[in-house]
């Protein structure tokens, strides 16, 4: 039996979606179809839903009308009625619903042997409209503060709530039983393989005799999920304290595969395809020591075989090596660069320190080994240099692959020593950060499908001790492209080489403004604007930007979106296309 359904409105928008969110009438009507008698049936279970979302308000005299047909659902003639009905005919189902005079808080005590500190979350105050959500919450909120306390088997009752119709008020009482504070206990770990118990003790960092606190085992099992070397982790507390008084820890643990292999791709008209494959091993000793060995093939629509770029990197990271939270990087890496600025072949060598400060601020420091030879209009020069890579890290954003809120700012210092080259050393420093903000939420909506986030980016760099041209051409700063701006081709802003190749300079500035809109559960947009621009005298001003604008769709998968832009320049140079399209997994930025 086809149904319309309008709901009155009572003037109070959160009364009203909590009201349409309850009914059965509202959720079911094109999902679940339904004869006469279910929808009457239907409608008299909705009126005890509705009689449930008034009281959760405080509205305890609430009035619930509602009409089938124009009848009551307890009128004797609406089931002939609706049986005589066509099949076609769509019967009107309206709601009418007054909630009546709103009841507020009389005597609110809270009882039993409880620390100021605790007592201070119980927040309800007599006169405040009698909302079973706070109400309850304030119980929770004093059991969560007791726990935090390290009262670990605290208790805190059920409220005893007494409504007074006559005074039109309720009166609540919470009843406390903190028991002991308590201190950490031993930890029994369970669900090791191949992983080191040693490790996991130190990765979780808890130490008998630490006061208890779920904040501090939260913290605790983040930490060692951090690690990538398993799938999860549950630390529960005993259910009684030992002889020493201590709560004991029960951690479960399971393993993430020993090895993975992954794929990738990228599509970029001005670039060609790249496709990148890498193997790690997660676990190479059983203290999360992961190696990690890369191949990169680019510009594979754009080159003869011959010219394509080449790339094989390994890299061994080694953490907690000294002290917990400080890892070992070590890397060797071997590239062959056909690109329109320069031709590359060379080897190179690291090791860094990289140091996690909290959980969104870290710092690295190494030394790195370069040699080098390198063809810019047709000049082949080699080089060597010792590098001293300083890098910090704050990010506080919420994904990587589709962040939608958060800032991400990145530090990079690396002075250089020159071994073979055209100057003893230069200097070489980057500024970045991306800062992203979710409107929807912003304003308060509730649908994520619907989902808007604005992202901005900007990114300075200089090079300073050594003329441009005395710089390796592979150090020095280059703009356009999928990941710098859109439309232009890769490295082409800038100073030009004398047969109108990109020469690079040293002072970079770039930025980005882009808006990315959910219309679908897997679909969404993107407008966006880039600027960029490449001075070999210094960073350059506002008035030399090179400007990109385009569009994308984005495709959200269970790995990231699957990104397609089309950008095209405001201001191309002689024989850009007009139109650049970029094809990858993951937001440009």
């Amino acid at each position: 039996m086809p149904y319309s359904l309008t709901i009155a409105p009572t003037a109070n928008p959160e009364l009203d979606q909590a009201i349409a969110d309850a009914s059965l009438l509202a959720t079911l009507r094109e999902s679940a179809p339904v004869g006469a008698f279910a929808l009457v049936t239907r409608a008299d279970s909705d009126a005890g839903r509705f009689d449930r979302v008034l009281r959760s308000f405080g509205y305890y005299d609430g009035y619930i009308e509602i009409l089938i047909a124009g009848r009551a659902t307890d009128d004797p003639a609406l089931l002939p009625l609706l049986e005589d009905l066509p099949d076609t005919d769509e019967t009107e189902v309206v709601v009418a619903i007054d909630p009546g005079p709103l009841y507020r808080l009389g005597d609110v005590r809270l009882e039993g042997d409880v620390p100021e500190g605790a007592r201070a979350a119980f927040d309800l105050s007599k006169g405040e409209p009698a909302r079973a959500a706070v109400v309850l919450a304030a119980g929770q909120a004093v059991l969560d503060a007791l726990l935090e306390d390290g009262f670990a088997l605290a208790q805190v009752s059920p409220p005893d709530a007494v409504v007074d119709h006559d005074t039109r008020t309720m009166d609540v009482l919470y009843l406390a039983e903190p028991g002991p504070r308590l201190s950490i206990g031993p930890v029994t770990v369970s669900g090791l393989e191949r992983l080191r118990e040693d490790y996991v003790l130190r990765r979780l960092d808890l130490a008998p005799g630490m006061r208890f606190s779920p904040s501090r085992l939260e913290a605790a099992r983040r930490d060692l999920l951090a690690g990538g070397v398993l799938a999860w982790a549950r630390l529960t507390p005993a259910a009684q304290p030992d002889a020493q008084g201590r709560l004991p820890l029960s951690l479960e643990v399971a393993e993430r595969p020993l090895r993975v292999v992954r794929l990738t791709g990228a599509f970029s008209t001005d670039e060609g395809a790249t496709v990148s494959g890498s193997w790690t091993h997660r676990n190479l000793f059983g203290r999360a020591e992961q190696l990690t060995l890369r191949g990169d093939i680019g510009q594979l629509a754009r080159n003869r075989p011959d010219e394509l770029s080449y790339s094989a990197n390994g890299m061994l990271r080694i953490p907690d090596v000294w002290i917990r939270d400080l890892a070992l990087r070590l890397d060797l890496g071997a590239v062959r660069e056909s690109l329109d600025a320069y031709d590359r072949d060379a080897i190179t060598a690291g090791t860094a320190l990289e140091r996690r400060l909290s959980a969104r601020l870290s710092v690295s420091a190494g030394l790195t080994f370069e040699h080098a030879r390198i063809t810019q209009d047709e000049v082949a020069r080699n080089y060597r240099l010792f590098s001293f890579p300083l890098k910090l890290t704050y990010d506080s954003t919420d994904d990587r692959l589709d962040p939608s809120r958060g800032i991400l700012l990145s530090v990079q210092l690396s002075p250089a020593r020159v071994l073979q080259g055209d100057t003893d050393g230069f200097f070489r420093g980057r500024l970045a950060g991306s800062a992203y903000f979710d409107v929807t939420r912003l304003l308060g909506a509730r649908d994520e499908l619907g989902r808007s986030v604005l992202a901005a980016r900007l990114a300075l760099g200089r090079i300073l001790g050594a003329a441009t041209d005395a710089v390796p051409p592979d150090w020095r700063f280059y703009a356009g492209g999928g990941g710098s701006v859109r439309g232009y081709p890769f490295q082409s802003i800038g100073p030009r080489t004398a047969s109108d190749n990109p020469a690079g300079g040293d002072g970079l500035l770039e930025g980005s403004l882009e808006w990315r809109q959910r219309i679908a559960e897997n679909w969404g947009a993107a407008a966006f604007v880039d600027a960029g621009a490449v001075y070999d005298d210094g960073i350059p001003g506002t008035g030399a930007l090179a400007i990109g604008v385009g569009l994308g769709i984005r495709y959200f998968t269970p790995v990231g979106p699957v990104r397609v832009d089309l950008a095209t320049p405001l201001d191309p140079y002689d024989g850009d296309a007009p139109v650049q399209i970029y094809i990858g997994i993951g937001q440009a930025f």
